[in-house]
């Protein structure tokens, strides 16, 4: 039997319901209204002492009968307290099954008023409730709240990625300067050595000169001298004035030939030219600020299928591991057939191929003359792309390679695994990568390999975790772990998107240059997409498969266009 009154707080089972304010005093008093807004009980006094307030008169009370539903503890309401955010001081007492939303009253006349299936929150709260719901929006409320804190950490890394890249762009500009001015050095040392050249041509010249007028003025003078002394001896002044005579002739018979200086001087013209290209300049270079949200998404058209068996195969079935674009041609690696062929682009038709051992994978550009394979035996094989593909050289791995990159004279492979490894061109390693900073596992299947446009971030595709992003330094940033973006093939389209090839998914994705999905482009594969490459001028797409003798072709146009 419930009692009425107040006593010292000793025990809560005294009423049915107690007020939530006394309680807060060490006092127990019995409830006989609950405030919606407030969400307390009120016993009496409260009660009187609530509606005094001009802030406090609107609230609306409930009975304590229509509080608790049953089964429920008597803490806990039986109605709805939260606030509508559109309409102040309404409550969301209402659910509307069609759009499965809840509401408040005003919003009911607002949007919902051709809906009939409205419900009253309070009055069908047992149909409504589900434990099951519960838990699975308790679940996917903590999922979110777990991606949003992620997004927000993803944030404060942009925000000091764009702050470091300020830093690093005025670096730049003043490295460019430097770089300017060693240049402008040079022209200036090597125009300062041809004036230095073209004096010292002419120096000798005019001093050959010099000297052979000072050899005539000797002798000159020496026959003078002898047709003085020899003022007494008429048969020595007859040879003499004959010697004389013909020295004299001889001198200005060869000054009528000779072609003699009558000017001398190294001149220096500026180049118009390079002065008026720097005049035109308004600035060292181009500046541009890049932002993932100003993307364009892709609309994927299906071109054709191209055959990339070979009646030379050894297996019918074609695991297109790899490939790349190499001008208007693309390379493909045959894990299967252990063979590198090239395709013309425009026609789709063979223009040759190799043997390739020990099972390729990857396959990237190294050169203007070369690519570099990847292959799942430990090797990786250099291979000449001038006329005819034909084996160059290899260098032996203590790893199995599956994805492969350049960039600044250095090769960066994965081994399929849990690693992603870096080396000289040579074949020696540089870096080894399999934890973050906190020791814990990046990868649990590292596939292709593929830098952005800027060539200073690198992606990694694992078909288990998702796009795994380093620096060019194999410095780990971050993984993108988004349930659409599992890829095995990776590669960029010269616009700053990463495309991936989702694996088991069997999708091709179109991410952000930070690696953020943006849409999914190719819906069901069908089959297994294993590598993707694209041709960005002619915005064609190449999807190569597991154990698919074609290669499927898309033309890529943008949504916006």
């Amino acid at each position: 039997m419930a009692l009425s009154g107040s006593i010292l707080k000793t025990s809560e089972e005294t009423f049915d319901f107690i007020c939530t304010s006394c309680a807060e005093d060490n006092l127990i008093k019995e409830a006989l209204k609950y405030c919606v807004e407030c969400q307390k009980y009120c016993c009496k006094d409260c009660l009187t002492y609530h509606k005094r307030f001009a802030l406090l008169k609107g609230h609306t009370f409930l009975d304590n009968s229509s509080v608790r539903p049953q089964g429920q503890p008597r803490s806990l309401p039986a109605f709805p307290t939260k606030q509508c955010s559109q309409h102040i001081g309404k409550i969301m007492d209402m659910f509307c099954k069609t759009h499965d939303v809840v509401c408040c009253y005003v919003c009911v006349a607002e949007d919902h008023a051709s809906c009939k299936d409205m419900m009253s929150v309070s009055d069908n709260i047992n149909r409504l409730y589900n434990k099951t719901d519960t838990s699975r929006a308790t679940s996917e409320l903590s999922d979110t709240l777990d991606t949003m804190n992620q997004r927000q950490a993803n944030t404060d890394t942009l925000l000091k990625q764009l702050r470091d890249s300020k830093t690093t762009a005025i670096k730049a500009v003043s490295d460019y300067r430097i770089e300017m001015e060693k240049f402008l050095k040079k022209l200036e040392e090597a125009s300062i050595k041809e004036i230095e050249d073209q004096y010292q041509t002419l120096e000798s010249e005019i001093l050959a000169e010099r000297q052979r007028y000072e050899d005539s003025i000797d002798e000159l003078k020496n026959l003078k001298q002898l047709l003085t002394q020899a003022s007494g001896n008429i048969a020595q002044l007859f040879v003499c004035s004959k010697l004389a005579e013909k020295k004299c002739t001889t001198l200005g018979d060869d000054e009528k030939k000779r072609k003699t200086f009558k000017h001398a001087e190294v001149k220096f013209v500026p180049s118009e030219q390079l002065k008026s290209s720097i005049e035109k300049m308004k600035h060292l270079g181009e500046t541009s600020a890049i932002s993932s949200r100003t993307y364009n998404l892709y609309k994927v058209t299906k071109i054709c299928d191209m055959k990339v068996g070979l009646k030379e195969d050894t297996s019918e079935d074609n695991y297109i591991y790899g490939s790349c674009i190499i001008d208007d041609t693309v390379i493909f690696t045959d894990y299967a057939n252990n063979k590198l062929k090239r395709f013309d682009i425009s026609s789709s038709s063979l223009i040759d191929y190799c043997e390739v051992p020990d099972r390729p994978c990857g396959v990237c550009r190294v050169g203007e003359r070369e690519v570099a394979v990847a292959c799942w035996d430990r090797k990786v094989h250099f291979v000449s792309i001038h006329n005819k593909l034909s084996l160059l050289r290899s260098i032996k791995m203590n790893h199995d390679c599956y994805g492969i990159a350049y960039s600044n004279d250095k090769l960066y492979t994965t081994d399929g695994d849990k690693s992603l490894y870096m080396y000289d061109m040579s074949g020696n390693i540089l870096k080894t990568v399999t934890s973050d900073n906190s020791g814990q596992p990046i990868f649990k299947c590292s596939k292709h390999i593929t830098f952005n446009d800027k060539k200073d971030r690198l992606f990694v595709g694992d078909v288990k975790k998702g796009l795994v992003c380093f620096n060019a330094e194999c410095d780990y940033i971050e993984t993108v772990t988004d349930s659409d973006v599992r890829p095995s093939g990776v590669c960029t389209d010269g616009y700053g998107n990463v495309i991936v090839a989702n694996y088991r998914l069997q999708t091709i994705v179109q991410c952000s240059r930070d690696g953020q999905k943006c849409d999914i482009i190719v819906n069901n594969t069908r089959v297994y997409p294993a590598s993707v490459s694209i041709h960005h001028g002619l915005r064609k797409m190449f999807v190569g498969y597991y154990g698919k003798n074609t290669v499927e072709v898309y033309n890529l146009t943008w949504k916006s266009d």
